[in-house]
């Protein structure tokens, strides 16, 4: 989570920590390929054939699976507060979602999980709409992330930039 601030405005920046970049990750493909592809013809070579195509077949799934991986490494969510409004936008490359409301009117919750092995949910309301965010956040991410938010927004129908801390939830 990285926040920025200027003047009256604050943004939140929420990615998921993933380890490796798109570059090191291609790379560690290639060498597994290279390494894999090498032992199996060598084996198909000496006459175990059936060697070749469950390497592919492995090597395939291992591709897919970094891909998946590195993707959710590039998702967003981007809240914006001012003195007026928060706007919030997520998505991969771009914003591909988008919520605007009315600051006065909005109120942050960290509702408590249905279950206890469930994580909570911490969501932005104003009126009928509500937007859940940092779902991909470790519990003491997400209730660090909702203090700073209710710090920043405030409760409902005030103008306060300094609002009290935001209830943790018993388990």
């Amino acid at each position: 989570m990285a926040m920025t601030r200027q003047d009256d405005a604050r943004c939140f920046v929420l990615r998921p920590n993933v380890g490796l970049y798109w570059r090191t990750t291609v790379r560690v493909y290639v060498i597994t390929v290279i390494v894999t592809l090498t032992v199996a013809l060598s084996f198909t070579l000496a006459g175990f054939w059936p060697i070749l195509p469950f390497a592919g077949v492995e090597l395939v799934a291992l591709g897919v699976a970094l891909y998946v991986t590195a993707r959710r490494g590039r998702y967003r969510e981007v809240v914006r507060i001012d003195e007026r409004r928060i706007e919030i936008e997520k998505g991969y490359r771009g914003p591909e979602q988008s919520w605007a409301f009315d600051r006065v009117w909005s109120e942050v919750v960290l509702e408590p999980p249905a279950h206890r092995w469930h994580p909570s949910r911490l969501v932005i309301r104003c009126g009928a709409g509500a937007v859940e965010l940092g779902a991909f956040l470790t519990e003491p991410e997400r209730i660090r992330l909702g203090r700073e938010l209710r710090r920043c927004i405030g409760p409902v129908g005030t103008q306060s930039v300094e609002g009290g801390p935001i209830s943790e939830y018993k388990q």
